[in-house]
């Protein structure tokens, strides 16, 4: 019998009847610099779940656990009802997809259903917010505030997927051409308490924050942050740390926008697998009917 040991190895897939097939598999995990017991976090859930049968729990550690649903459309009626909190604190459920290591399941993203405030009445319908999810983030749902022509609430509502490693949007500009822009602002529905006003970013608090304060631009004619560095005086010395400053500022931004852009083409690919995983349910339901 040859060796194991450092070889590549190519397993067989499970057939039909095989573990992909019986159930779905989400790994959460807890956006919190706090510790949450295993136990508290899984009765947590469950009881607000409404404890679903067939539902196992396991702990891998990191503030991460597997949910094995042997209720298939329980599952994902689940992840789009979220996101879900605990004591204040979020867990990010996130599909566990096939050729997937169980830690390499990424969290970085995590999708919120937003509420769009202080639109005017012109821009009320399901194309404002699906173009306004598309530049937040990654849209996976846009809702018609409208139902048979009849309007129904006074906001916009869009389900959208956002980098949770960054400062949450809260609001933007509109032009309205000769009238003054318009503050929109953005609502996110079941904001936790781990949700930090000093930085905008989820998983602490105000009080433990080390970050910078995010600074919201209430002037139109002026960016929410400025350029780093300041300089006093005519120098020409202090002039050149000026602009190598400036242009190491442009290369991080130029290597952050690209980290982000693969970034939501990862979490496009995976929202689309998603949706047509939940069009497959719904389909295999009806014919169930």
């Amino acid at each position: 019998m040859s060796s194991i040991e450092g070889r590549v190895i190519k397993l067989n897939k499970p057939g039909e009847l095989g573990y992909k097939k019986d159930c779905l598999n989400i790994v959460g995990k807890i956006i919190s610099d706090k510790e949450i017991s295993f136990k508290a976090c899984k009765n947590a859930l469950l009881g607000m779940w409404g404890n679903p049968q067939g539902v196992t729990v396991i702990d891998i550690g990191s503030k991460k656990m597997v949910f094995s649903f042997k209720d298939r459309k329980k599952e994902l009626q689940i992840m789009q009802n979220g996101p879900w909190n605990i004591r204040g604190n979020m867990v990010n459920l996130r599909l566990w997809r096939e050729g997937e290591l169980v830690f390499e399941v990424n969290h970085d993203f995590i999708e919120f259903w937003i509420q769009i405030h202080d639109i005017p009445l012109d821009f009320m319908d399901k194309e404002t917010g699906a173009r306004i999810g598309e530049m937040l983030g990654v849209l996976a749902e846009a809702e018609d505030p409208k139902m048979d022509g009849i309007l129904r609430r006074s906001y916009l509502r869009i389900r959208v997927s956002i980098d949770n490693t960054k400062a949450l949007p809260t609001g933007f500009w509109l032009d309205r051409e000769e009238l003054p822009p318009l503050w929109v602002i953005f609502r996110y529905e079941r904001l936790p308490n781990s949700y930090c006003f000093n930085c905008e970013i989820l998983g602490h608090e105000k009080k433990t924050c080390k970050n910078p304060t995010a600074m919201t631009s209430w002037d139109p004619t002026k960016k929410s942050y400025g350029r780093p560095g300041s300089t006093t005086g005519g120098e020409s010395s202090k002039q050149q740390r000026w602009s190598e400053e400036v242009d190491e500022w442009a290369r991080e931004q130029q290597n952050r926008e690209r980290e982000s852009g693969e970034k939501q083409k990862s979490e496009e690919s995976r929202i689309t697998e998603e949706q047509a995983l939940q069009q497959k349910i719904r389909e295999e339901s009806v014919w169930k009917n």
